[in-house]
């Protein structure tokens, strides 16, 4: 088996995770599910507490509905790191990032240090992001230690 160049995959990697950021910004659902397994035991999380999907139907069901709700959806990633295991078939990544949404029927929605954090397979020479969470950062800590 010839040697993995993480370099190489680390790079295609980020070049996916850019689509996924542009999939939501361009409100393309198309980009999105070919950044996306449809996987239908796939379990990804949104920010709020209702937001669990299971399977690629469920996921892509939701899109749609935040895709019709929001005239613009700008992500600017403020901070991202990408890993890749030494057999450059699984990565995973963190980003820290801020959101300005505009609701199709409401004012500007302003949401800072939003986290994303998602895991990617390589299936049969794509990668493709398999798990994805985000939350938001609760102001001090939710439990004293």
């Amino acid at each position: 088996m010839a040697p993995v160049d993480i370099e190489v995959e680390k790079a295609e990697v980020t070049d996916v995770l850019g689509q996924f950021w542009e999939s939501w910004e361009t409100e393309d659902l198309e980009l999105f599910s070919r950044v996306m397994a449809h996987d239908p035991d796939m379990v990804n999380f949104g920010t709020d507490a209702a937001e669990r999907w299971v399977g690629w139907d469920a996921l892509r069901e939701s899109m749609q509905q935040q895709m019709d709700a929001y005239e613009s959806f700008e992500p600017s990633v403020k901070e991202q790191v990408v890993k890749v295991h030494e057999t450059g078939t699984v990565a995973w990544f963190s980003s820290v990032l801020n959101l300005r949404l505009v609701p199709a029927d409401g004012d500007p929605i302003e949401l800072e240090g939003v986290r994303a954090t998602g895991v990617l397979e390589k299936r049969a020479g794509n990668w493709l992001i398999v798990q994805f969470h985000g939350s938001l950062p609760v102001a001090g800590q939710a439990v004293e230690y």
